[in-house]
């Protein structure tokens, strides 16, 4: 049988545990998706490019010395799951990253609402654009919305070269080699918003009032 100090002990143990797992769950959840590779394929030193360091080398583990997947599903309406050889006119309409869990528009070249040479200011592609996706229920979804520029730049593939766009396009035809509008606000400059550059496939910032491209994503569950 437990003494009372015994079970004053187990107690208070019990209630940190079950405080750790408040605090943290939260953050597990958060993590819970991987990150895809960047396709990055080089090594540099300070100043130039090198061959990949070996182990117990300068300047080894880079980038381009790990490699992680990337792995894309087609979906048709209501997410249904289709063939790798599937088509926009077959049913394409999303494709899923299968390692980050968000599943991302396919533009078309159709002049309809999801046409690659649609531009928007910031504030238009979510009360326009993003507005109009949710109010259709395009999928079979109403949760769409502006990517946060690091779900962005998880498309940017560093492998494929200028002029790009840096993305795999078999997954993502269609596709401008330009400037695509992230929702993070720049925050030195409130009026001014992170996007992503395809052609090379990096980040910047610029004024919200410019027009520019957009891909709507939304969280897969």
């Amino acid at each position: 049988m437990m003494t009372k100090h015994e079970k004053e002990f187990s107690f208070i143990t019990l209630n940190i545990v079950l405080l750790l797992v408040i605090l943290f769950l939260p953050l597990s959840l958060a993590m819970a998706g991987d990150l895809p590779d960047t396709g990055q394929t080089k090594c540099y030193n300070n100043t130039i490019e090198i061959p990949c360091p070996s182990p117990g080398q300068p300047f080894y583990g880079q980038d381009a010395q790990y490699k992680r997947a990337r792995s894309y599903t087609k979906l048709g309406q209501n997410g249904a799951v289709l063939a790798d050889t599937a088509a926009h006119e077959s049913g394409w309409l999303m494709t899923k990253d299968n390692v980050t869990g968000l599943v991302w528009e396919m533009k078309t070249d159709d002049s309809g609402i999801h046409d690659k040479d649609n531009t928007y200011t910031w504030a238009n592609a979510q009360s326009m654009f993003i507005a109009t996706l949710n109010q259709q229920n395009f999928g079979g979804y109403s949760d769409w919305r502006l990517p946060t520029v690091k779900e962005l730049t998880f498309l940017a593939n560093s492998s494929i070269l200028y002029p790009g766009p840096t993305i795999d396009a078999a997954w993502f035809p269609s596709t401008q080699s330009s400037n695509y509008w992230s929702s993070t606000t720049y925050a030195s400059s409130t009026d001014h918003a992170w996007l992503v550059h395809f052609p090379y496939g990096h980040v910047g910032n610029y004024s919200k009032t410019l027009s520019y491209y957009v891909r709507a994503v939304r969280s897969g569950q």
